[in-house]
């Protein structure tokens, strides 16, 4: 039986409210014949994720690894292509920390890219009536460090692909907008939305 690893994060500082652990638990609720789901949520802090998600993929071995994350101030899904070699000195973790080092691994690549071909997926996204789109960063935060963890375990063979889904804040009942994002954006999702966005996520990256 094949696994599929699939993270989430609690919240962070400035952003209380983190949609991710519902998502992870959306798709803990699938059943697709021979894919073993397994579900974590990290705190969000570097110490822990640099602890944690190195120890689930060698218990678990999984060959894919899903993870999501919260891009607060975007008007629409994000799935990102690279993950680069650089922690941001602007905010610290959940745990009032920065990163030990400007970068994640000395004298590594600056960016690396997962083989997942996320045009397709933003597209099956797009056909379900979620806005989504291709990204080129996944910032300086967790969500990039968890995610150049994520693709070096790949790199070592320890799990065949790796992808990372940023989402936007889910949108109160009856809340059209959020100050400052334009009208082009479109109608933000809903927490409701945003499970959908994971199980679609989850079935293509396990093949289905």
């Amino acid at each position: 039986m094949k696994t599929l690893l699939v993270t989430g994060f609690g919240p962070f500082p400035g952003w209380e409210r983190n949609p991710t652990p519902a998502m992870v638990k959306a798709v803990q609720r699938l059943r697709l014949p021979g894919v073993r789901i397994v579900g974590h949520v990290f705190n969000t802090v570097y110490a822990e994720v640099a602890r944690d998600l190195p120890a689930l993929i060698a218990k678990h071995r999984p060959e894919a690894i899903l993870l999501f994350g919260l891009a607060g101030r975007a008007g629409h899904v994000r799935v990102e292509m690279h993950a680069h070699n650089v922690t941001t000195r602007r905010t610290k973790d959940a745990s009032g920390a920065f990163h030990a080092s400007p970068e994640i691994a000395e004298g590594a690549p600056w960016r690396v890219a997962t083989a997942f071909r996320c045009g397709p997926l933003a597209a099956r996204l797009r056909r379900a009536g979620l806005n989504a789109r291709p990204s080129p960063t996944a910032g300086e935060y967790l969500c990039n460090f968890s995610y150049w963890l994520a693709l070096d375990a790949v790199a070592r063979r320890q799990a065949k692909r790796a992808l990372f889904v940023h989402v936007p804040l889910p949108r109160a009942s009856g809340d059209l907008m959020r100050p400052g994002l334009t009208r082009s954006l479109g109608r933000l999702p809903t927490q409701a939305d945003l499970d959908r966005v994971a199980v679609i996520a989850a079935r293509a990256i396990a093949g289905r």
